[in-house]
C-alpha cells in the first residue's frame, strides 16, 4: 500500500499551542495508513535521554487546538490560521501507533520512509568513520610518529658503537617534549587560537565547502594530547631501560650509589603514575567513573610534574661535569619543565569567586547569570564550588543585544497609529522576554544530571568559582556553515542558544528533543528557538510510548537536511530578499552540515549515521 498524498494540515495531526498568543481551534486528522511506518535504520540503541512530543512551525494553513479542547473532544475546524508557532502533539487517531519510532518523523511532516543505505561495507565504515575518525588519525600520527623514531633509535643502539648509542639522556628529552606538547594543546588560549584560525567565519567564509568541513574537525585536537601522552609513556619506559642498563654492573661509589638509589625510586614512581593516568583515561572508565578520572589526572599529574623536577635535579647533579647551576641551565629538560609547570599552574591563577544571579527555571534546571565579562558563541566556562575536588564545564549564552532605541522613520497609518522601522521591530521581537538584554556578561543553564547539578538547582548559589578562561568547543563550528542543522537533546540546547543569541541572522534548522520543554526551560527559550527557526522541531519527551520517547534523530536530522537541498532563501524568514552574508555563490537554503549537542552515546550514533550517508556531521568527542 502506497502512502497517500496528505495535505499539510493532515500530515501534521493535532497541534497544541505553546505560545503566549491565543490559538484557534482545530481538529484531529484521519488515521494514517499502517504502510507509512517503516522500521528505524539505526544500528545502535536509542538515546538515553527522555524524549517525546514533536514541535515545529506549521505552515500558514495549519490550525491549532488547545489541550483542554482535545480532552473534552470539542475541537472544531476554524479557517483562521494560528498567529503563532506551535508544537505538535500526538494526534488522538495515532494513540495506538504512538509507540512507532517514526511517529515523530511523520508528525514533523517529513518523509517516514527508510533512509538510504550507508556507504560501503560495515568494515569500510568502521575504519572510515569509527576507528578512522579524525581524532584517532591525529592520535596515530602523534603516537606512531614517536614510536617510529623510538624503534629506529633502538635499532641503531644495538648496531652502533658505544659512543654513538642511544642514551637515557636523549630518551628523557623525548619524554619531556611529549609531555609539553600534551599539556600545551590543552591550554585554553592555544585551543581558542586553533578555533580562531580554523573555525572562524571571518577567516573561512571564502573557502570552499570541502575545506571548511575539514577545518571544522579542529575540535579533534585532543588526539594530539592523548597521542603525545601515550608516546611520552613509551619513551619513559625506554628511558628506564637505558638508565638501568647503563648503571647495572658499573662501579658505583658509596655517595653516588645513594643518589642513584633516589633516582631509581623517583623514576619508577613516575612510571607508576603515568601508567595509572593512562589506565584511568581509557574511554569506558572515564565515562563510568569521570570523577575518579578527573581526580587521578589532577593529583597524580601534579605529583608526576613535581617528581620530574626532582628527577631532573638529581640527574643533573649526577651527570654534571661543571657546577650544578651551569649543568641545570644547559639541560633542555629544565627549560621544558619550566613551561610545563607554567601550563599546569596558569589556569589556577585564573581561579575567581564570581558573583552570580540565579534564575530558577524549574525544578530541573537553573540559569546562572554572570556579569564580569563578555563571551563568544560556542565557548564553555568551568564552574565549581569546590575547586580541588571537581570542575564542570558549561556552554555559555552571551547576554542578547539590547533592542535598538534610536529614532526611526515613522509612518502614520489611516488609523493614526505609528509604525516603527522593520529593523527595530525585528530586534525587539528577537530579544523580547530575554533577561539582561544589552548588559555585559553571559549566562549558563545548569540542568539536573547528577549529584553536583542537583545540589546547585536545589540551592542556587550567590557566588561560584570560575577557573581559566572561556574556551571554544564544537558548537563554534556551526558558524562556518550557512545554513546548518542544529540537533540538541535536553540541556544540550544551552550551548546552541549562544549562536542563536549572538548571531540571530545565521540561518539554521533546529531539532530539539527534551522533556517538557515549556515547563522545564520556560517560554523565553521556546520563543527564541522559533524566532531563530520558525520551522523548529521541538520534541516533548514527557508523553507518548517508549519509542516515541526515543525519536530517531538520525532520520529526523537526515530528512531535514535532505529537505533543505531543494530550498532557497525564501524558506528562511530573515534571508528572504537579502544577499548571502558570506559572499559565497550558492543557494542559501541548502544546509551544509549538521551539528549535534547531546550525550555521548547519542552524539556518536547521530554523527556516524549521518556521515556514513554522506552528510557532514559534527559532535563533541567527550575526551576530557
Amino acid at each position: 500500500m502506497t502512502m497517500p498524498s496528505l495535505s499539510t494540515t493532515q500530515r501534521h495531526g493535532v497541534i497544541s499551542d505553546l505560545s503566549q498568543n491565543h490559538a484557534h481551534p482545530g481538529t484531529p486528522i484521519q488515521t494514517l495508513p499502517q504502510d507509512i511506518y517503516e522500521p528505524s535504520d539505526c544500528e545502535s540503541d536509542h538515546s538515553d535521554d527522555e524524549e517525546v512530543d514533536l514541535s515545529r512551525q506549521p505552515p500558514a494553513t495549519a490550525v491549532a487546538t488547545t489541550p483542554r479542547q482535545l480532552e473534552d473532544g470539542l475541537a472544531k475546524l476554524d479557517s483562521t490560521p494560528s498567529p503563532r508557532v506551535t508544537i505538535i502533539s500526538t494526534p488522538l487517531s495515532l494513540t495506538d501507533r504512538e509507540d512507532e519510532p517514526d511517529c515523530p518523523v511523520i508528525l514533523a511532516g517529513l518523509d517516514p520512509g527508510p533512509l538510504p543505505p550507508k556507504k560501503g561495507s560495515r568494515t569500510y565504515r568502521y575504519f572510515r568513520y569509527n576507528f578512522g575518525s579524525v581524532y584517532r588519525r591525529i592520535f596515530c600520527l602523534a603516537f606512531l610518529g614517536n614510536l617510529s623514531a623510538l624503534v629506529v633509535l633502538a635499532a641503531k643502539h644495538g648496531l652502533s658503537s658505544q659512543a654513538e648509542r642511544f642514551t637515557y639522556q636523549q630518551a628523557s628529552i623525548a619524554v619531556t617534549a611529549n609531555v609539553l606538547a600534551a599539556l600545551l594543546v590543552r591550554n585554553e588560549h592555544v585551543v581558542n587560537a586553533f578555533f580562531w584560525v580554523f573555525a572562524d567565519k571571518a577567516v573561512t567564509k571564502y573557502l570552499p565547502l570541502r575545506a571548511r568541513r575539514l577545518g571544522a574537525k579542529i575540535y579533534s585536537y585532543g588526539g594530539v594530547h592523548s597521542g603525545c601522552a601515550v608516546a611520552a609513556t613509551a619513551w619513559y619506559i625506554a628511558f628506564l631501560v637505558l638508565l638501568t642498563l647503563e648503571w647495572t654492573g658499573s662501579d658505583i661509589a658509596e655517595d653516588q650509589g645513594m643518589v642513584k638509589g633516589y633516582i631509581y625510586l623517583v623514576s619508577y614512581t613516575i612510571l607508576a603514575l603515568l601508567v595509572s593516568m593512562l589506565a584511568t583515561a581509557w574511554p569506558e572508565f572515564r565515562r563510568r567513573c569521570h570523577n575518579w578520572f578527573e581526580g587521578v589526572h589532577r593529583f597524580m599529574g601534579w605529583t608526576a610534574v613535581f617528581l620530574f623536577w626532582v628527577q631532573v635535579l638529581l640527574l643533573t647533579y649526577e651527570n654534571s661535569s661543571h657546577d650544578f647551576g651551569t649543568g641545570l641551565v644547559q639541560s633542555p629538560n629544565f627549560w621544558m619543565l619550566v613551561v610545563i609547570t607554567g601550563l599546569v599552574v596558569y589556569p589556577w591563577t585564573r581561579l575567581r569567586l564570581r558573583k552570580v544571579e540565579a534564575e530558577v527555571l524549574s525544578s530541573h534546571c537553573v540559569k546562572l547569570n554572570f556579569e564580569y565579562r563578555d563571551v563568544h558563541y560556542g565557548q564553555a566556562v568551568k564552574l565549581t564550588d569546590s575547586p580541588l575536588r571537581e570542575t564542570h564545564g558549561f556552554g555559555v549564552i552571551p547576554h542578547p543585544y539590547a533592542p535598538k532605541t534610536e529614532d526611526a522613520t515613522h509612518q502614520t497609518s489611516s488609523s493614526g497609529s505609528s509604525m516603527v522601522s522593520v529593523e527595530r521591530e525585528k530586534t525587539q521581537k528577537q530579544n523580547k522576554g530575554l533577561s539582561h538584554a544589552g548588559e555585559k556578561g553571559y549566562s549558563v543553564i545548569v540542568s539536573k544530571a547528577g549529584d553536583w547539578t542537583s545540589k546547585i538547582i536545589a540551592n542556587p548559589p550567590t557566588h561560584i568559582y570560575t577557573r581559566g578562561t572561556p574556551q571554544f568547543g564544537v558548537m563554534r563550528v556551526a558558524g562556518m556553515f550557512e545554513p546548518c542543522v542544529i540537533v540538541a537533546t535536553g540541556s544540550g540546547i544551552a550551548p546552541c542558544l549562544s549562536l542563536f543569541v549572538q548571531k540571530p541572522d545565521h540561518p539554521v534548522r533546529i531539532i530539539w528533543s527534551t522533556k517538557s520543554p515549556l515547563q522545564t526551560y520556560g517560554q523565553d527559550i521556546i520563543d527564541l528557538l522559533y524566532a531563530t527557526d520558525p520551522r523548529a522541531i521541538i520534541i516533548d519527551t514527557s508523553k507518548g510510548g517508549p519509542k516515541f520517547k526515543r525519536p530517531d534523530l538520525v532520520k529526523l536530522a537526515y530528512r531535514v537536511w535532505e529537505e533543505s537541498q531543494g530550498e532557497g532563501p525564501e524558506q528562511y524568514a530573515r534571508l528572504e530578499g537579502r544577499a548571502n552574508s558570506t559572499g559565497r555563490k550558492k543557494i542559501v537554503g541548502k544546509c551544509e552540515a549538521v551539528v549535534i549537542i547531546s550525550n555521548q552515546k547519542l552524539t556518536k550514533k547521530v554523527v556516524y549515521g549521518l556521515e556514513s550517508r554522506g552528510v557532514p556531521a559534527f559532535g563533541a568527542l567527550f575526551d576530557s
